[in-house]
């Protein structure tokens, strides 16, 4: 093989691992480059900005259940919810319909589950492929998205021509916790605190009494820099459980204390590693660090932004860090409106300019 020949060989196949995970702008759609801003952003200027970025990434990138899997759907979900649209068969249908319709995609890999107690009903479960980009690569991934995305427990779920609910997904995660082989309960917490908010103890699949905060207390004592993106899941999880605690009056102590307090050093940890340019650290909470890659700079600064968004009072999102890091996060998505843009990164980036606008601005339902 002659070096040319290597070179168009080794292009090819990176084309083909973009083609799994990517999400493409549609050409025939496109608008006119995006245009440089004004440095100083007003109140109104900004939120034109952050809502004209959400809006031209849900118009002009669009899935496609030929091209795309279930893992990229749900990654959408989590910014756009039910708007999310998909292209099948050549139309635009809601994404989350199609899917819960009893469509079918590659990933989208339902199971009926067991029965559960106090019930006629049975659970859901669906099957994890570690490191997948394609179906679901952490226990109760695509469960933790749909409960950010707000889809209601009550919402009709097909599978094998039978009719089920989305609780009881819910209930058989609530019910597996204590079983979960990987030990990783970043996305469990979060669908648990959003889908079950009073619940404070229930009777797993091993037939013992279960609380929470065991799961917290353990996902507290873990590495961040060697968790997955940096570590932006376990937050997101830690924050959810520290949210779901306090809104339930209970005391923080104990696992819960532990959790907020990596929470607080988190957050200092973010605004310290900052760049001179808004953007956030591609080493997230552990060290400085930037990156000449576009993609990789959004996947960093976006998950780190939704982390910040949920976690941070209303009133610290106008400090004029995090201002920065917002109007960063739209010049470099403006920046890769015409390229195949990595769907993990990508859409956390814009759920985390939705959890942003939603506390800084007007309301997104």
């Amino acid at each position: 093989m002659d070096h040319k020949t290597g070179v168009y060989l080794i292009l090819s196949m990176l084309l083909g691992m973009t083609t799994l995970v990517g999400c493409l702008p549609d050409a025939s759609r496109l608008g006119p480059p995006a245009t440089e801003q004004p440095e100083k952003w007003g109140e109104t200027d900004l939120k034109t900005l952050v809502l004209s970025t959400l809006e031209w990434n849900r118009q002009f990138r669009r899935l496609s259940v030929e091209r795309n899997a279930a893992w990229q759907v749900l990654h959408g979900a989590v910014a756009y919810g039910k708007d999310l649209e998909l292209d099948v068969d050549g139309s635009a249908v809601p994404a989350l319909k199609y899917l819960f319709d009893g469509g079918s995609m590659r990933g989208w890999d339902l199971r009926v589950g067991d029965p559960l107690p106090g019930t006629d009903r049975r659970g859901v479960r669906t099957t994890v492929e570690e490191g997948s980009f394609t179906g679901q690569g952490h226990v109760d991934q695509f469960l933790g998205y749909l409960s950010q995305a707000k889809v209601p427990l009550d919402t009709p779920l097909r599978i094998q021509g039978r009719v089920f609910r989305l609780e009881d997904w819910a209930r058989q995660a609530q019910r597996d916790i204590c079983q979960n082989p990987y030990r990783e309960y970043s996305w469990t917490l979060i669908a648990l605190t959003n889908y079950f908010p009073n619940d404070t103890q229930w009777v797993g699949t091993d037939g013992q009494t279960w609380a929470l905060e065991s799961f917290v207390k353990f996902e507290a004592e873990q590495d961040l820099s060697r968790s997955a993106c940096g570590g932006m899941h376990r937050l997101m999880g830690l924050a959810h459980a520290v949210r779901y605690r306090e809104r339930l009056g209970g005391k923080i102590d104990g696992g819960w204390l532990n959790a907020k307090a990596v929470l607080e050093d988190a957050v200092s940890k973010a605004k310290r590693f900052q760049n001179s340019d808004g953007s956030f650290s591609t080493r997230h909470t552990e060290r400085p660090g930037n990156s000449s890659d576009l993609t990789t700079c959004i996947g960093a600064t976006g998950h780190t932004l939704e982390f910040l968004a949920f976690t941070l009072p209303a009133h610290e999102l106008k400090q004029p860090w995090m201002e920065r890091a917002v109007v960063r996060l739209c010049k470099m998505l403006q920046a890769a409106e015409n390229t195949d843009l990595e769907c993990g990164g990508g859409y956390h980036a814009l759920a985390g300019l939705n959890l942003y606008a939603s506390k800084r601005f007007t309301k997104i339902d």
